[in-house]
């Protein structure tokens, strides 16, 4: 896990209506985040010492070093229970992501194919990649596949705005019908959406070949 300290940083955009209005002032506490997204391998664990199914196995096979995917919203939540962690609220998702000076995807503001798992001109490899195989795309806390590989379930409720939202640790609202899912991933094949600040929603049931997810911790920084 890496260590994103407290403080203050921009989050969402003015250039979506899901994404607005763009936060000039968010502070969240200090919290430690997954440098990678859970593996099928640390999954695999999970579902050996509780006894529970692995998901359905994509396509290309279930390989150790690769985020694991087709799990839902719930079986993500399950993992972090039993790992003594959570799932990362949006906030914290995208701090870890862009860092504190605004940048639209977590290498700075200039969109480059080679720094994610993607499939923007049809030229991506179709599958999830070995969990920091790419090592360009790093955040500026040195965070990986933030952007790519596959899409990542957050703890909170989407919400179509950040209207209401709370300048101090906002977690989103405290019910809904659809889970975030943040990043970008393998299938996708529009830049945009590998943006930090892009959003997408989906069914908390819903199991994809294209999502997966991170923990963080929260707790008093030390420093």
């Amino acid at each position: 896990m890496l260590h994103i300290p407290a403080g203050e940083f921009l989050m969402g955009s003015n250039d979506y209506a899901e994404e607005k209005p763009q936060h000039r002032r968010v502070h969240l506490d200090a919290y430690w985040i997954y440098k990678y997204p859970v593996t099928v391998a640390q999954y695999r664990k999970f579902c050996g010492s509780t006894r529970r199914e692995m998901p359905e196995e994509p396509k290309w096979g279930w390989r150790e070093d690769h985020p694991v995917v087709n799990v839902s919203w719930d079986d993500a939540k399950a993992y972090a229970d039993w790992a003594g962690v959570a799932l990362p609220t949006e906030a914290q998702w995208e701090k870890a992501a862009r860092g504190t000076d605004g940048r639209t995807f977590p290498w700075g503001n200039v969109w480059d194919p080679s720094k994610c798992n993607n499939d923007v001109g049809d030229k991506g490899p179709k599958r999830t990649t070995v969990v920091g195989n790419y090592p360009d795309g790093t955040s500026p806390y040195g965070v990986l596949d933030m952007a790519g590989n596959v899409g990542e379930w957050c703890g909170d409720w989407y919400d179509a705005g950040y209207y209401d939202a709370p300048r101090r640790n906002p977690t989103g609202p405290p019910s809904g019908k659809a889970r975030v899912l943040r990043g970008g991933s393998w299938l996708n094949d529009n830049p945009s959406v590998f943006r930090c600040a892009h959003r997408c929603h989906y069914d908390p049931g819903n199991r994809l070949a294209y999502s997966g997810f991170r923990c963080a911790l929260s707790r008093p920084d030390s420093s």
